[in-house]
């Protein structure tokens, strides 16, 4: 990263971004514009419209702002603070909602103008829409956020953004330096009690990507926290983390009185192939919450089994529209590894596996469910 450029907010804190993907810039390799910029009006004469017009100009009306050049990141970023909050708003709202639909709405370059924004909610809806960007330079971005943004939803937004790169970098794909960075800013957010509850949350769920055994602790420690929210937020670790030393905590909370953490206990079962939950998880489709349901949908694609297989298919015949598509989805799932599973090179790998080194760690979690109570 390069050095920050220093800017002043208005509400005296300096924010620090880096502008140095302007330079040597890894979106010039992203997708082609030129067709959605046909539709689109010419950049000055969007941005004269976006700064004078009461009315918002159409999505397609604004397909200039995608895939912007070096030079019309610099133009937009000059009128950025011209342009009236509530059409910078309903702007960025409406393009990422575009942009979740057709993938040649390219917004890295605008995204990366809004983390600048004097207004919390545009900071905050920008790193939401930047979330599949994986592009290393946002890192130096998000921590400076994590660090000094005076607004808390902000900050616990970037401590999630920063999830996938932690990700990336225990797979590998991220140079390890940038990797121990990301970590160490979550782990100061984590260390600190008197960080708010909401940013913790955040930066618990995306360390739990981590292979580092002290992030064992932390998820453990989130687990049996008195507030109901860090618990959902070590169940959503439980699941980030892929780690089968959690299959009973992740299980004994299907049972939980609370419905998010239902929820998340089956989507960790899920994540966690927990085979011994199968039962528990098919019981969950009768839940009185279609969050709940969905979930336990999604665990039983991921777990598969016969039984699991015979419960998505009546799944299937729901009234309900997003738990068909959930069950279509879950049975593809399910297929598909189970012809994986039938391969015999499956049976070599596993038996691989199971001759590897055993972490004295296990030991610890070779309970069983009972030891963990249960909900009256």
């Amino acid at each position: 990263m390069t050095d920050h450029n220093h800017r002043r907010n208005p509400n005296g804190v300096d924010n620090q971004f880096d502008p140095g993907w302007l330079e040597d810039d890894p979106l010039d390799d992203g997708f082609p514009g030129g067709l959605l910029h046909e539709t689109g009006l010419p950049l000055d004469e969007l941005l004269d419209r976006l700064v004078r017009d009461a009315e918002l100009p159409s999505t397609q009306e604004m397909a200039s702002l995608s895939d912007l050049s070096r030079a019309h990141a610099e133009k937009v970023r000059s009128q950025w603070p011209l342009i009236p909050l509530s059409h910078r708003r309903a702007l960025l709202s409406q393009l990422i909602e575009a942009a979740v639909d057709d993938l040649n709405w390219q917004l890295g370059r605008l995204l990366r103008i809004a983390l600048d924004d004097e207004d919390a909610t545009l900071r905050r809806l920008a790193i939401e829409g930047l979330w599949e960007d994986g592009e290393a330079d946002l890192i130096g971005a998000y921590i400076q956020i994590l660090r000094i943004d005076p607004s808390e939803e902000v900050r616990a937004a970037a401590a999630g953004a920063l999830g996938p790169f932690m990700l990336a970098g225990e797979l590998d794909e991220l140079d390890a330096s940038l990797a121990m960075r990301t970590e160490e800013a979550l782990l100061a957010v984590l260390h600190n009690d008197h960080e708010p509850l909401s940013v913790r949350r955040r930066a618990l769920e995306s360390i739990a990507y981590s292979g580092e055994v002290g992030v064992r602790q932390l998820i453990e420690d989130g687990y049996y926290s008195a507030y109901e929210e860090m618990r959902v937020s070590a169940l959503i670790a439980i699941h980030h983390s892929a780690d089968i030393r959690w299959r009973n905590f992740a299980r004994a909370e299907l049972q939980s009185p609370s419905a998010e953490m239902r929820a998340q206990a089956a989507l960790a079962c899920g994540a966690l192939e927990a085979t011994a939950a199968r039962e528990d998880l098919i019981e969950l489709l009768g839940d009185e919450e279609q969050n709940v349901r969905l979930a336990a949908i999604v665990a039983l694609g991921q777990i598969g089994g016969k039984d699991a297989q015979m419960a998505l298919e009546m799944m299937r015949e729901s009234e309900d529209p997003d738990e068909v598509d959930a069950a279509d989805l879950a049975l593809e799932e399910l297929m598909f590894f189970a012809g994986i599973q039938s391969d015999p090179l499956y049976d070599d790998a596993l038996a691989e596996a199971d001759e590897e080194d055993v972490d004295p760690w296990d030991d610890r979690f070779d309970i069983d469910d009972r030891d963990l109570g249960s909900y009256e």
